[in-house]
């Protein structure tokens, strides 16, 4: 039996975001695992799935995580949809052989960089891109950002790549340690690397309530175009 065809996750899609819009919501989140379960349990049509969710990308939404892999297909994909103003905005990603979506120069550029071996200069040029994709105004130096968005503060300690011997991560966190002040409701710290398991180990290794009480993550940022905020 031929499974569900883009037409019906089209209509899906539509239909959560009309709703969503009667309800008096800005957004909905949608993932393609969780629409692939919904719409299609028993067939593989997860390439399928994705496209759609691609095809109804407008200017304005947002693409939260990306799969895995180059093809842009896969059960990792979450994107938000702005379900105001449906009718009046460009399309994200203009039609193009495939079905995949097409990318932009600056798109391009930072996937470019992320398949690299990222300095400290390089790994902050990804994090300044990633920040304002997502609203944040950034002031930068050799290896800090400070990025302000609605009254927030973020300010991000940059460690990319050196030579020599790797720091432990918890000798990286004493920089960051530094720049907290009283008032931690208001502003948030994280150190950014390059992704690698000996980092997230590490990490996982203090405590929460300590992670908690100084409001303190870490930025990973992996050579296939993931940057992920881990608390």
């Amino acid at each position: 039996m031929k499974g569900p065809g883009i037409k019906d996750y089209l209509e899906f899609i539509q239909q959560q975001k009309q709703q969503a819009r009667q309800r008096g919501e800005k957004y909905i989140e949608i993932s393609s695992k969780q629409l692939h379960e919904q719409i299609s349990p028993e067939h593989a049509t997860m390439p399928t799935c994705c496209q759609a969710i691609y095809k109804l990308l407008y200017q304005g939404d947002e693409i939260l995580q990306r799969p895995k892999g180059q093809t842009g297909f896969g059960s990792h994909l979450r994107v938000r949809y702005d379900v105001e103003n449906l009718e009046h905005r460009e399309v994200m990603f203009p039609p193009k052989k495939r079905g995949r979506p097409a990318k932009t120069e600056e798109q391009k550029q930072r996937e470019k960089m992320l398949k690299t071996n990222r300095s400290t200069e390089d790994l902050r040029r990804v994090l300044v891109a990633w920040l304002k994709e997502r609203g944040w105004q950034t002031e930068e130096s050799a290896s800090k950002i400070r990025a302000t968005r609605d009254q927030l503060t973020w300010i991000i300690e940059v460690q990319g790549t050196h030579r020599g011997r790797r720091q432990p991560l918890p000798s990286k966190i004493n920089s960051v340690l530094r720049d907290i002040d009283e008032d931690s409701s208001t502003t948030r710290y994280s150190v950014a690397f390059n992704d690698s398991s000996t980092y997230r180990k590490q990490w996982s290794e203090i405590p929460r309530i300590v992670k908690n009480k100084l409001n303190v993550s870490v930025i990973l940022a992996d050579k296939s175009g993931n940057i992920q905020e881990v608390k």
